[in-house]
Parts: structure tokens; sequence; C-alpha cells
């Protein structure tokens, strides 16, 4: 538990001095545009299927799709935004499911480019996965388009073995949070069993979930039948996998795999994250990252100094980290093999992950893990759709969702990296021209120096 609150701790340096004049933040950003938007003879990916449907029109108004046929069939209403996609193709928004949002305390302004970094790399929902004061408020302000953002899903401050001693305080800290409106409930490590098990009781019957971590005390087989809803950063399964400190154990891999396909719990992998966290990856690989240039140089300067110090560190085992890493890649292979849901997820920001541009390093790594490009997209789409449903529809392109769209220049299904060939982003129905989201990423690079 130390070691993660440490490394939480070492993002958020640098935050609050990361200010910028409010009309120097918002340069070429142009006010929220959610009339109606027509993107014609475009190619299709809708990811309900593995896919392509050509030469469409997509047309949108305010913020959700409402006409989707082919270009010939479909009557553009004279007067609307038409976007030209002969050449594009377009998918829907991404999600990053074990985001962060800054702390309170942060500047307005950092918060803001948070926020904005995340969008423009096509990611327009974010599961934010600590809750701090003033977070409800800038969920809502968000929704409400008051500052270019993904949608919010926020939980509330953590459930850890220092925030929640006994059992009757994790009873009254789960009423607590329900009744202040949190998405969820965050879980980290350090809780007693008796007092989870509190927790997730109290969480079952006023009904909101919990997700994150897995306490020790705990184990992932109790975690998972007690109804936690997301494992992230696969937590508790090494531990629990692995025979001899080496080895995983592949007659229990394949018994976990199946239980947490049938009790229907999800799985938020944060690949390349955790390699830092464990100590697997070349501290001057990631500290040459180009993205950080968008981060506040002395949070950069922080994680770069933090990580060479915990590698040099006398009882760090580098072996170990490796073998770890191969394992966790194992381990994502057969999950995703056996029908687990996976949710993809990159723990932004955290050391070296920039909102946003660490969507396309996460996206290698699961590549790397052996799963197959659609798969990897239907982790951020179509499955975070599912997740949500009943509480909104998206994650896929289809009449009735939210309009979050990612316009590229080549087709993802056939190279992840096409990701990066931006056209443009919509996020509930404002269109974001990949000119003006160069414009604003160089005005936070500058800011960021």
């Amino acid at each position: 538990m130390k070691l993660f609150f440490w490394l939480f701790v070492t993002w958020t340096a640098g935050a609050t001095g990361f200010t910028i004049a409010r009309a120097a933040n918002r340069a070429g950003e142009s006010a929220p545009r959610r009339g109606v938007v027509a993107f014609v003879d475009v190619t299709l990916v809708p990811m309900d299927s593995e896919r392509i449907l050509p030469r469409q029109t997509v047309i949108v108004r305010g913020d959700r799709i409402e006409e989707i046929g082919p270009v010939d069939r479909v009557n553009v209403p004279e007067g609307v935004e038409r976007i030209d996609g002969r050449g594009k193709f377009l998918m829907p928004g991404l999600a990053e499911m074990h985001g962060h949002f800054p702390p309170g305390g942060s500047a307005r302004e950092f918060i803001e480019n948070v926020a904005f970094l995340y969008v423009a790399n096509g990611v327009t929902t974010v599961r934010s996965m600590l809750g701090a004061p003033g977070h409800l408020e800038f969920r809502e302000q968000a929704r409400r388009g008051e500052f270019v953002s993904p949608t919010l899903y926020m939980a509330g401050p953590s459930f850890s073995g220092q925030s929640v001693p006994s059992p009757q305080a994790a009873i009254e800290r789960v009423r607590t949070q329900k009744n202040e409106g949190w998405d969820l409930l965050k879980v980290h490590p350090g809780l007693k069993r008796e007092v989870y098990d509190a927790m997730a009781a109290t969480a079952k019957e006023v009904g909101i979930e919990f997700s994150g971590h897995v306490p020790a005390a705990v184990g992932l087989v109790h975690a998972i039948r007690r109804g936690q809803r997301t494992i992230d950063h696969l937590d508790g399964y090494i531990e629990y996998l692995e025979a001899d400190r080496a080895a995983i154990d592949r007659v229990k891999l394949a018994d976990v795999v199946k239980l947490t396909r049938e009790t229907n719990t999800w799985v938020v992998p944060t690949m390349v994250l955790w390699e830092t966290i464990i100590g697997a990856a070349n501290a001057e690989e990631r500290a040459s990252f180009p993205e950080l240039r968008y981060m506040p140089r002395a949070m950069v300067e922080s994680w770069t100094a933090n990580y060479r110090r915990r590698l040099s560190a006398k009882n760090f085992d580098a072996a170990r980290a490796d073998r770890i890493a191969a394992n966790r890649k194992v381990l994502l292979k057969a999950l995703a093999d056996g029908g687990v849901n996976i949710l993809f997820g990159t723990d932004a920001p955290q050391q070296f992950s920039v909102p946003g541009f660490s969507i396309h390093r996460e996206l290698a790594a699961m590549k790397a893990a052996g799963m197959a490009n659609f798969a990897i997209l239907r982790s951020a789409t179509k499955n975070v759709g599912d997740y949500y449903k009943g509480v909104d529809e998206f994650g896929t392109i289809a009449i009735g969702q939210r309009a979050d769209i990612i316009v590229i220049d080549a087709n993802p299904l056939d190279d992840l990296g096409n990701l990066a060939k931006r056209v443009g982003v919509m996020v509930r129905g404002r269109w974001i021209p990949d000119t003006e989201i160069k414009t604003r990423l160089e005005t936070i690079a500058a800011a960021s120096k």
C-alpha cells in the first residue's frame, strides 16, 4: 500500500503550481458546437462486430447520433456542419477505465488541460479512480460542456487500511459516498477481510459498485465472490497463481479464468503503468517519452527521480520484476482467450503515463500480450458501453448512442497505430478538428516548460 500511495503522490507534484492565463490556456478552442453535424461519405468502424461499412453518412444532433446510412440514401439538411469523410474512418470514442482526475488544490488550468489531453487522443469517457473534494462538481461541469472534457464517472475517496479501520467505519463510509452521489467505491490495499466484507455487504444493500485493488488480507477469489465489479491492474492474480515465485500454475489459471468469467467480473489490466510500478521498465526510455512535454516539468522530474531511486534500491530484484511482467502478459492472454470481460485502462496521470497519450502505449502492450486488434479496441469501446448499459448509451456507432466519435485517416482494425492519425474528435456532440487540437496542445506544452 505504501508504494502505491507514494507513486500516486508523485504525479501530483507540480500540479498546484501549473498556472497559465485562462485565455492562453484555451487558445484555438472554439465555443461548444452542439447543433447538427454530418460526417459525409466516411467508412464506419462501428465496433458492434469486426467489420467496416464504407461510404456512410452519420448525422449527429445535439449529443446523440441521429441517423446513419449509405451516402446516397441519407439526406443531409441544408446549413448543417459537414465533415468530409472521403478516405477517412469513423469509430466510437475510447474510454479510460482506470484514469485519474487532478486532486483538490490543483490549478484550474491544470485540471482543464488534463481533461483536454484525454480528449485530444480520442478518450471521450474516463472512470476516475480516486475521489477528492471538487470532483463531483467537475463531473457536472464537464457534462454541461463548461470545459472540454470526457464524460466522467467518479469513484469516491478510497477505502484503505488507513481510511477505514473497522467494519462500522466501512458501513458509514459506503452510505456517505452513496448519498453524496459518487459513481462507485474505490478499493485500495490494506483493508482487513471483515472490513472489506462490511463494505461489500453495504454496497450491495444501497446499490453502489466497488472496484479497484485486491487487499492482501482479502485475496482474489474472495474479492471476486463478494462481487467486486472490476479487478484493476490484474491485482491479486499473480500472487494467487505463482507456484514458486516464478511459474504460473496453469491449473489454477484455468480455474480462476473460469471463475472471473462466470461471475461477470471485469478486469482492467493497466499493463504499461504496472511495468513501471514493479520496476520492469527502462528508466531512460520512460523519461524520453515525447508526450511528457505536456506535463508540468516539476512533475516529470519527480517521476524520473523517484523511479531511478527505486531501480537503484538495494532490495530491488530486477529479475523478479521481469518475471512478473512476463507472467502478466500470459495472464492477460488467458483472460482474453477465456472470455473474460476486459476494460481498457492506463492509470493516467501516473509515472510517465500521460493522459490520452498513454492509450497508444497500452494498445501496443495489449497487442504484445497476444490480444487481437478488434478485442483490444472493443475493450475501450463496446465493452465499456456494455459495462455502463442502463446508465448511458455509448461505445458503438449506432442511432441513439452518445455522439463520442473519432475520425482518423486509416483503418484501426488493420493497425492500432492508425489511431494516432487523427482528423478530429467529437465529444458529446462537440466536434474538435485536428487543427484546433494541435493549437491547444502546443499551448499546453509551452506552459509546461
